[in-house]
């Protein structure tokens, strides 16, 4: 626990303004269910926050416990601003009626939070991104100026500490299920990196379906949507998934998770590393199961449905 500092392990102390990654998972035990099940609820809040910093729940995502005496792991996460001195903190809810024991494991790898310094900044998240650098090789009749030092040594260090970085935020759909390549259009991007490009996904695809990133190297990639579905049976498990791709047809990363309730939210969430190219489209595709079904986006604010990259480098 570096630099951060609790009172009680519940709330944790941000060390300094910046922009941190946080994420939260944890595997939720129960006893007893429904027959249409229970829905357990993953947040993340924030409180004492100054300026620009974030406050109040920043993170939310809602998995349905379907089986007694088992486990339903649920997970969230985020990329925001924070103010030094503000705290941080997971919270799990559980659906109202719920009945049963429930507990969260205790095992360390079954639930943690985790959070880290992205980029340290006193002006916000979207204070301007220093462009990578290109190094070059010195030789030896090169002359040593300033700005030759400088595009080698002080860019470099200011780069690292400001990454390029975007977040999407908001769509709606309502398809049938089995319908193949249904691309999420996101209704709001912001980003400190002006070549990120939220586009029109090639391929006839709607507008705002993709956003172009501008550099290659690794990104720290994570992405959480919320949806329902209508249908005829109440109890039956209907699967569906998000697919994180780049420009190509395979995905890069897969999020996948059932649902019981007809007209409940319940959520699928990932958060991983991947590999992209400059010009690359970096897009959300959905797909759910079940016969005589429709799916659709869920309730809530606009944090409900969130895609965010930070470039970690080439």
């Amino acid at each position: 626990m570096n630099g951060f500092t609790t009172a009680d392990s519940i709330r944790f102390k941000i060390p300094e303004d910046g922009v941190y990654h946080i994420t939260f998972h944890a595997a939720v035990f129960g006893n007893t269910v429904r027959d249409v099940g229970e829905n357990v609820y993953a947040l993340l809040c924030a409180d004492g926050a100054t300026g620009q910093g974030i406050s109040g729940v920043f993170g939310r995502t809602v998995y349905q416990h379907q089986t007694a005496w088992s486990y339903t792991t649920i997970q969230v996460s985020v990329t925001e601003f924070f103010t030094k001195g503000s705290f941080v903190r997971a919270q799990v809810y559980l659906d109202s009626g719920a009945t049963g024991q429930w507990w969260i494991a205790r095992s360390p790898f079954d639930a943690a939070l985790n959070c880290f310094m992205v980029s340290p900044s006193s002006n916000g998240w979207s204070q301007p991104a220093v462009q990578p650098p290109t190094p070059t090789r010195w030789a030896g009749d090169s002359l040593v100026t300033v700005a030759a030092m400088n595009s080698q040594t002080f860019d470099t260090f200011a780069h690292l500490e400001n990454r390029p970085r975007f977040t999407a935020r908001n769509t709606s759909f309502n398809v049938a299920a089995g319908q193949e390549k249904v691309v999420l259009a996101w209704q709001s991007m912001y980003t400190n990196d002006p070549g990120f490009a939220l586009q029109g996904l090639a391929g006839g695809f709607a507008d705002r379906t993709a956003i172009k990133v501008p550099h290659s190297g690794l990104y720290l990639v994570s992405f959480f949507g919320t949806v329902q579905h209508i249908g005829r049976f109440e109890s039956a498990s209907y699967g569906f998934q998000f697919k994180v791709h780049g420009s190509g047809e395979d995905a890069k990363i897969v999020a996948q998770n059932s649902t019981t309730r007809l007209g409940q939210d319940c959520s699928a969430a990932v958060n991983d590393v991947v590999y992209l190219r400059a010009g690359e489209t970096l897009h959300v595709r959905f797909f759910g199961w079940g016969p005589d079904t429709r799916w659709l986006n869920g309730d809530g604010d606009d944090r409900i449905f969130t895609l965010g990259a930070v470039y970690m480098g080439g």
